[in-house]
């Protein structure tokens, strides 16, 4: 099992990650808990809208790939107009740290080209060259997913006008596709920063939904849906929230009642708010 991880914003390691540093200055925001609501409510309705999409990211090992591909097409700076998701760098990128398996990076390729989220092409100076190439589909749900930390982002920075740039630049989503995946490939990816966490949070379906679910009866002070709602919003069984609550209950992210009715923990909300910031801090740094 794994406990919630151990925030430590000591001087010494806000100097030594920048990136904490920056999410540290965000969470001190008064407007904080208000962006963490606004970025909570979308990632749930996100999760609940896009079925498919969101079953194949519901595994961080997935997501991680897809994020991977997605800077290879998008860094045309670096790889000239076929981009650089070939098989061989995807492989590089995703063995090299012993992150993804070759497994996963084929499978993952596989429900990708057959959901008609991406499509491959010859080299145009090299026609033995495959590349893979995101459809305006798989864009379009980076876009969707981008939205939401812009929104959030334009409560705490509203100066930046980052949701109106996300709407009238039609490259921007390519440029922070390219920027963030520099940042992610070349130093150490967010989701180190809180390896406990993700490993519930992103290990296993229906984890970040039931996150979600929790972190918002909690701002409304209500009781959570039952399980049999859960798995109905976000298309999973009941038989597997159950097992997520358990899990979550193990770790120490929720409690339950002597009906089984769960509840959000101190430790989930320290632990959810430190990991939003993160994530936000990553996107204001290369949302520009």
């Amino acid at each position: 099992m794994h406990g919630p991880d151990h925030h430590d914003d000591s001087a010494s390691l806000l100097a030594s990650d920048p990136l904490l540093a920056e999410a540290a200055v965000l969470r001190a925001l008064p407007q904080f808990p208000e962006a963490v609501r606004e970025f909570t409510d979308g990632l749930a309705r996100f999760r609940e809208s896009l079925r498919l999409f969101t079953k194949l990211v519901a595994n961080e090992t997935r997501f991680r790939t897809i994020r991977y591909l997605v800077y290879l097409d998008s860094d045309r700076e670096l790889f000239g107009e076929d981009g650089g998701a070939s098989y061989s760098r995807l492989h590089e990128l995703c063995t090299r740290r012993h992150e993804i398996s070759p497994r996963v990076l084929k499978t993952t390729l596989a429900l990708l080209t057959l959901t008609g989220m991406v499509e491959t092409r010859r080299g145009t100076t090299d026609n033995r060259q495959k590349f893979y190439h995101p459809t305006a589909r798989l864009m379009g749900y980076a876009r969707q997913r981008v939205s939401h930390a812009a929104r959030a982002l334009d409560m705490l920075e509203p100066s930046m006008q980052r949701a109106k740039m996300l709407e009238e630049d039609p490259d921007f989503i390519r440029r922070l596709s390219a920027a963030a995946g520099r940042g992610h490939t070349q130093g150490e990816p967010p989701t180190d920063r809180m390896p406990d966490f993700m490993a519930f949070y992103g290990g296993q379906e229906g984890a970040a939904p039931l996150v979600f679910t929790m972190i918002l009866a909690d701002f409304d002070g209500a009781p959570p849906p039952s399980r049999a709602a859960i798995a109905r919003r976000f298309g999973l069984s009941k038989t597997q929230v159950t097992n997520v609550i358990a899990e979550a209950a193990g770790i120490g992210y929720l409690t339950l009642d002597d009906r089984g009715v769960p509840a959000a923990t101190p430790a989930l909300r320290a632990t959810f708010q430190h990991w939003v910031s993160i994530e936000l801090a990553y996107h204001a740094r290369h949302m520009r």
